[in-house]
């Protein structure tokens, strides 16, 4: 049987050398869901500090910390299809702090820069690629 191959966009990547995640950083509607998960994310991240300030014992703040860690983790593990937190973070909290930012947001910000440097990058490629198959079969 006869095959077509053509490219994809998808990209393969390797998170600080614990899991790897794959997908097209140019995908528009992979993009939606990074902006609407990390939308999620930080109104959990509100409510994480509100709760915890307003906890009145420890184990109460525990609890919570918790329970809103296993949350935060499904999304980040739906939005890869994949779940790469338990490997990713190990048992650290994802709220946990690194670099003057919570480990969740590390991992977004860091996706986010992918995705607006390949779309840079692509848009720079698109218009000659498109002129050589223009002239090439345009006649």
């Amino acid at each position: 049987m006869p095959e077509i191959k053509f490219e994809t966009g998808l990209v393969t990547y390797d998170l600080n050398g614990q899991c790897q995640v794959c997908f097209n950083p140019t995908d528009s509607a992979f993009a939606e869901r990074l902006c609407t998960a990390f939308e999620t994310l930080d109104k959990k991240q509100e409510e994480y500090q509100s709760k915890t300030e307003k906890a009145a014992d420890k184990k109460e703040i525990f609890d919570a910390i918790r329970s809103m860690d296993a949350e935060m983790r499904e999304v980040i593990d739906n939005l890869f299809g994949t779940p790469i937190c338990s490997t990713l973070f190990g048992n650290m909290n994802v709220y946990a702090l690194a670099d003057g930012l919570p480990a969740w947001a590390n991992l977004m910000l860091a996706v986010m820069e992918e995705i607006r440097l390949s779309f840079a990058r692509e848009q720079k490629a698109t218009n000659p690629r498109i002129e050589k198959y223009t002239k090439k079969y345009h006649r």
